[in-house]
């Protein structure tokens, strides 16, 4: 067999994928929750039908705090540990979260957000990056289940990344690498040119308006199905892919998440293959699969429950 025969591209829906594994083990307490830019998610259960879905209006850090103590209590009315999955550069160790940019201009700097929770809900709250509780979910409910090497890249309001190496996390904050010396500026970070400036959410109406400016959108959902566009979207994200395999990151398969991602995969995806395949000579490690989320927009609370079920109750089946 080939390497090209070997090498898959899978952008398969998730009802076409195997079931989702089910659990009757219950975990009273355990509550996860999701921000970003545009929402807030919370549970207290694996099933994917009992996630809690509410808005979030970036802003100022008071009314964020205020929507996830909402989230928790709807789901949990006594919570004793809460995992929050954000964006930004969390530090687990004291508690907080800096550069959220996404969350509004008040989280710009450095939160002490675990702190204001706790005080609020009365329990122990632990912070996470998003992407770090994507991976989890993914890697125990989705596309990276029995997978030791892998990567989680996020395409949403922003850009995540987050690898898996022999079978422990590492999160990191590669979505805000330079891509193009001199390249867009990116909105909460001191520089120009990261991936993110060229496909998050947020800049990709602006880079669909420099191509077309009769476009006058402002959401990535309303820029129409540009073949050209989106592969060339794709290609940009492969130039990510193809840094991880120069560095020599083993790549088993790469899980997409994000509303982006789920959205447009069937453009992004083959550009991704492409844009490998062109350095496939000079990679040592090339991965065998790229697959879209089968947890869908949930992928990251479910995670973040997870998360919280281990810390508070260690012995409870996976």
């Amino acid at each position: 067999m080939t390497d090209a025969q070997s090498a898959e591209t899978v952008a398969v829906p998730s009802e076409t994928l195997p079931p989702l594994a089910k659990t009757r083990v219950q975990a009273p307490g355990a509550v996860g929750v999701h921000i970003s830019g545009v929402g807030c998610r919370a549970t207290a259960s694996i099933s994917p039908d009992r996630v809690w879905i509410g808005s979030l209006t970036p802003g100022d850090v008071e009314p964020v705090v205020d929507s996830i103590v909402n989230a928790v209590l709807t789901v949990e009315r006594h919570p004793k540990f809460v995992v929050v999955g954000t964006p930004g550069h969390v530090n687990g160790d004291l508690g907080t979260v800096t550069a959220a940019a996404n969350l509004g201009q008040g989280w710009r700097g450095t939160v002490a957000l675990a702190e204001l929770l706790r005080s609020r809900l009365d329990c122990e709250v632990e912070l996470c990056n998003d992407a770090e509780a994507a991976l989890e979910g993914e890697r125990r409910r989705g596309a990276l289940v029995a997978c030791n090497d892998g990567a989680l890249i996020t395409l949403s309001h922003g850009v995540g990344v987050a690898l898996l190496h022999d079978g422990i996390q590492q999160p990191t904050e590669l979505g805000h690498s330079v891509s193009q010396f001199g390249g867009p500026e990116c909105r909460g970070r001191p520089h120009r040119g990261c991936y993110e400036s060229y496909l998050g959410g947020w800049a990709l109406p602006i880079r669909y308006r420099e191509r077309h400016p009769e476009f006058h959108g402002a959401m990535a959902r309303e820029i129409p199905d540009d073949h050209d566009f989106w592969t060339e979207c794709g290609r940009r994200l492969g130039d990510l892919i193809v840094g991880l395999c120069l560095l020599g990151q083993p790549l088993e398969a790469i899980s997409f998440i994000g509303s982006v991602a789920q959205a447009r995969h069937q453009y992004l995806l083959p550009g991704v293959r492409a844009r490998v395949d062109e350095e496939a000579a000079l990679l040592a490690t090339r991965p065998r699969s790229l697959r879209i989320t089968p947890l869908g927009e949930d992928v990251s609370v479910l995670g973040a429950f997870l998360m919280a079920r281990d810390l508070l109750h260690p012995f409870l089946a996976a």
